[in-house]
């Protein structure tokens, strides 16, 4: 199952932008300056992520976006921007309702993530319990969590 508009609407309600229930996103990502076919965009690592340009540039088709966070001005009216109060909440919202679908379909999106460390390095991983462990502890050492 590829990941569609209309199961991120259901995790994270508030959205502006092209209206299409059957958009499909190919590929989730935090980094904008990964290729990303058909990708959903979402800043989770702030201005370590990338600018919104970079990700539409290499494919981004849409944006899991902060609320009270500005949207850049070259944003195209039609580009969808889904938003929520709370990004680390929004994205596990979205996992869990994907996951359930998951269970009987075969075809899946691409989450593509990085994992930060001393070096830096980048990690891809295809494990969606591991980007969830991966947001949860991601967003409390961002906090100054242990």
């Amino acid at each position: 199952m590829t990941l569609s508009y209309n199961v991120i609407l259901q995790a994270i309600p508030k959205a502006k932008g092209f209206v299409k229930e059957d958009l499909l996103f190919q590929t989730v990502t935090f980094i904008a300056d990964t290729k990303q076919s058909k990708g959903l965009f979402i800043p989770f690592y702030e201005e370590n992520s990338g600018d919104l340009s970079i990700a539409i540039a290499n494919g981004a088709i849409g944006a899991i976006w902060e609320e009270g966070v500005d949207l850049p001005s070259y944003t195209p009216n039609h580009f969808p921007i889904f938003y929520t109060k709370d990004l680390k909440e929004g994205i596990l919202k979205m996992i869990e309702i994907y996951e359930k679908q998951l269970q009987t379909q075969e075809s899946t999106t691409k989450f593509i993530f990085l994992k930060e460390n001393s070096l830096h390095s980048m990690m891809e991983s295809y494990d969606i319990p591991v980007i969830r462990e991966h947001v949860l502890k991601t967003s409390t050492q961002m906090k100054g969590g242990n």
